[in-house]
């Protein structure tokens, strides 16, 4: 036997890989049944003997209850019952590593003679222990552990080191069947040196399935409830089976998706399958995709990286085979990805040539494993994307990712899919109640209003489209062929007003309405304009008559607060870049700038807020907040002054929002990402310096910024979100386990006026009315799990559970669902405060991709790129912002 030969392991959530490698030799995988893919999960019979492989699949069909098909997402549980057996994870783990280690000996390869073993970057020492213990249960004896990015990296740098010079950086995307990876490294003449890692726990393939699972389970249990039930829950061997079928055909069908545009799912129970095509399953995926990739930006953002600088961008793990990610990736990043035939395999490989401290080990001789990676072709279209900044220890999923294309659009927080599907087979059992599912109940509440059809306009070309409303004319544009028509059509029917043709193209495009009531103008952002070498840009038309009145590039560039026609825009471009300008949106000149600090603004951060205030009375030199998405509208206004807050010197300074020049500054310790300026004050949380280990909300008075109050948290509680929700009163979102929550503070006194309690502190938010608000998960563009609260904290009623609300202004908002038995989408307008209702009108099959709301006037811009508009008739119309 070869003593000296080496093995190199990567134990994955769904499939374990493994490669040999013989001195004067090429490592080849080991193969497992014919294929270098050794499924993780484990079986446990009845004498307690583990069976691993295609061989645990097989008999876990019989007895589901035997068989743990994830052992290392298990890793923190201690013991996992498995039929009757009460199995230690540790015993897990070491039966599918021991099958490792019979394989190899078979080739003739002692594994305890140098045996290198992957795990996640984030594990801390007693999961590592644990992982050591499991290796020697295993007889792979003392094992050497690599972080699994890491050997990534080495694995990458040898595939392309002649493509490589010395100081040339690359990010390895490694996305598996339980985690996602990001790494950046840069080459130096020692070796590689990672620059930045990171990455989700909570995000990889079996995610996705879950929410598949979730999507389709719905569609069977709105045909066949009794089915879906008996699937769901089995209580007999025969119901397990279909089960465990059901979850296998779902997988396969996604695989298969990955090839092809169309895959059939058979259900058992039913004679004729479930189709499921590719752009369900985009939709489905995409918002998880989108936590993806900007978890992959967080990263370049830490290592300081621009994403164009880079020399490639590989993705590795199975789940990124999955032809939305790299579109997403590339969109997003402005890099085309590359991705190995088999992205399995790189880990295990990179591992090989690791360091490593066993003597008896030589290198490995530098031979490139699987063939070389292809650049994956950049999409045709770009789509928005919008993902949450979650910390790398929760493990949250949304009922709004799992139905995003069925009737969901909610959020409800959950750890894991048996909570979900769980959660879902309950809202089927309800017959009376407010949470209703669509076409299932009958107690729809009866129309108060009409929302009228108005006209249906086209597309004039098949790229990104955006649609908002001026005044009273609904504004409309899309895409294509070297630039981007814009129409104005009236909300009272009849011909366009205008039309008119802008140079530029963009792979994503706003519209944005500004000082509509005397004329107004348009704002047109694009993103990754093809007719501006790939930048951002920006154009601004005559709302009156659709006359082009500037263009220009708009790197970075973040919109705080309109006043009139001028903007107030905070840069974000780079480590000296960042600063706050005055723009005059008629002429596109700069009427004044200040520079700011030095310090690289991450994901969500900020440093400028405009003070916002309570709009009791008219006051014409009130400015206005562009809407979240272009939709959601909060009643507040804001004054002519803006704070801008330096975490490089730790103070902050009011700003005169028409000339720039410093009012106030003082002390201003606050955390760049939770502060707002509201009420003359400037409220958020202490930033870690100024209270390491504990989360305390503070109050400075605008005029001198001497702090006011401050409100400390007990240890271990976050303040997550921070914004206005009343006349006086700021609210927080509060993040404890099993008690998250939201509070509203009296601005006057700094104390609690009121509590609500909340699925997900992350991801709650709130859009304040006159008299109500509207608080629910804000994730994807929308609110779900919508509950209408008084100024008071009250409750007055819950939104249907597949109800989402998806444009809000002044007394009104737009409500979109799904209706179960037509298959179609709606939406419809209710008074948020007393729940007064429009009928419901169906849009289509697919769910809209913007709705706005303006006055008694509603557009939609559809999936297939039509503008819909609506009047609102029987309802008091919507105040206008």
């Amino acid at each position: 036997m070869n003593t000296t030969a080496r093995l190199a392991v990567d134990l994955g959530t769904t499939h374990t890989v493994a490669v040999i490698h013989r001195p004067g030799q090429p490592p080849r995988p080991l193969l497992f049944d014919g294929t270098p893919l050794l499924p993780s999960g484990i079986y446990l019979d009845a004498d307690g003997t583990p069976h691993t492989g295609r061989d645990a699949h097989r008999l876990a069909s019989g007895e589901p209850d035997r068989f743990e098909p994830h052992p290392k997402r298990r890793i923190d549980d201690g013991t996992v019952l498995l039929g009757d057996h009460d199995t230690p994870v540790e015993q897990l783990l070491a039966a599918g590593l021991r099958r490792v280690a019979d394989e190899a000996r078979l080739t003739g390869v002692d594994p305890r003679t140098g045996t290198v073993l992957t795990c996640p970057a984030d594990w801390g020492q007693p999961r590592r222990e644990l992982l050591r213990a499991a290796a020697r249960q295993a007889g792979l004896g003392e094992v050497e552990l690599v972080d699994e990015p890491v050997a990534a990296a080495h694995y990458c740098l040898d595939l392309l080191g002649p493509q490589l010079p010395p100081g040339a950086t690359l990010t390895i995307f490694d996305f598996g069947g339980g985690t996602l990876d990001v790494t950046v490294v840069r080459r130096e003449t020692t070796g590689p040196r990672v620059l930045a890692t990171g990455g989700l726990d909570d995000l990889g393939g079996i995610d996705i399935d879950d929410a598949l699972v979730a999507h389709l389970g719905h569609l069977i249990a709105l045909r066949d409830p009794d089915l879906w039930q008996r699937l769901h829950h089995p209580d007999n061997p025969v119901d397990r089976r279909d089960r465990q079928t059901l979850w296998a055909e779902i997988r396969a069908a996604k695989e298969m998706l990955s090839r092809t545009t169309t895959a059939p799912v058979t259900v058992p129970g039913r004679a004729e399958p479930l189709h499921l095509t590719r752009e369900e399953l985009d939709r489905i995926a995409a918002p998880l995709i989108a936590r993806a990739v900007d978890e992959t930006r967080r990263v370049l953002q830490r290592a300081g990286i621009e994403p164009t600088t880079l020399a490639a961008l590989l993705l590795v793990g199975g789940s990124s085979r999955m032809p939305l990610v790299a579109s997403r990736l590339h969109a997003r990043l402005g890099i085309a990805p590359a991705v190995p035939e088999q992205p399995e395999l790189p880990v295990a490989y990179g591992a090989l040539r690791h360091p490593t401290t066993n003597r008896h080990t030589p290198p490995p001789t530098p031979v490139p494993p699987p063939p070389r990676p292809t650049p994956t072709p950049p999409p045709t279209t770009a789509t928005p994307t919008a993902a949450p900044d979650r910390r790398r220890t929760r493990r949250v999923l949304t009922t709004t990712t799992a139905l995003v294309t069925v009737a969901a659009c909610v959020g409800t927080s959950l750890t894991g899919g048996n909570y979900l599907v769980d959660r879902l087979n309950s809202l089927i059992q309800q017959t009376n109640q407010t949470n209703r599912i669509p076409g299932v109940q009958d107690d729809r509440p009866t129309p108060d209003g009409t929302l009228a059809p108005g006209q249906t306009h086209p597309a004039t070309a098949t790229g990104a489209a955006a649609v908002t409303i001026a005044d009273r004319a609904v504004i409309t544009a899309a895409v294509g062929n070297g630039s981007t028509d814009i129409t104005a059509l009236p909300g009272s029917g009849g011909a366009a007003q205008w039309t008119t043709k802008i140079p530029i193209e963009p792979a994503e495009l706003t519209l944005t309405a500004v000082d509509t009531t005397d004329g107004g103008l348009i704002i047109v952002d694009g993103k990754e304009s093809a007719t501006d070498d790939g930048k951002p840009v920006r154009a601004v038309l005559t709302a009156t008559d659709g006359k082009l009145l500037w263009k220009s590039t708009w790197v970075n560039r973040h919109d705080v607060a309109y006043y009139g026609t001028n903007v107030i825009i905070e840069t974000r471009g780079s480590i000296d870049g960042n600063a706050v300008l005055n723009i005059d949106l008629g002429t596109g000149k700069q009427r004044w700038q200040r520079a700011g600090n030095s310090d690289l603004l991450l994901i969500d951060r900020h440093r400028i807020e405009a003070m916002r205030q309570w709009p009791t009375t008219p006051d014409p030199a009130a400015g206005t907040l562009p809407a979240s998405y272009g939709a959601l509208h909060d009643t507040v206004t804001t004054t002519p002054t803006v704070v801008e807050l330096n975490t490089t010197n730790g103070k902050g300074y009011t700003l005169d929002a028409h000339t720039g020049k410093v009012k106030s500054s003082g002390a201003l310790p606050l955390d760049e990402e939770r502060w707002v300026a509201f009420d003359n004050l400037v409220i958020g949380k202490l930033s870690n310096t100024s209270s390491a280990g504990r989360d305390v909300l503070a109050a400075y008075n605008a005029t001198d910024l001497k702090q006011k109050w401050k409100l400390e948290q007990p240890a271990g509680v976050d303040i997550e979100h921070v914004k206005p929700c009343g006349p006086h009163l700021i609210c927080a979102a509060i993040g404890e386990t099993r008690k998250n929550r939201t509070i509203a503070i009296d601005t006057r006194t700094g104390k609690e006026a009121w509590s609500n309690p909340t699925e997900s502190a992350d991801d709650e938010t709130w859009y304040a009315g006159p008299t109500t608000l509207i608080c629910g998960d804000g994730l994807f563009n929308r609110i779900s799990e919508a509950r209408i609260l008084g100024h008071d904290g009250r409750q007055h009623r819950q939104l249907g559970t597949f109800a989402a609300v998806t444009a809000t202004n002044g007394t009104h908002m737009v409500v979109q669902e799904y209706d179960g038995t037509t298959s179609q989408w709606q939406v419809a307008v209710q008074e948020i405060a007393t729940g007064r209702t429009t009928n419901g009108v169906t849009i289509g099959i697919d769910q809209p991709e913007q709705v706005t709301l303006h006055g008694n006037l509603v557009a939609v811009l559809t999936a297939d790129r039509r503008t819909l508009t609506f009047t609102i008739t029987d309802l008091a119309a919507a105040p206008a912002k």
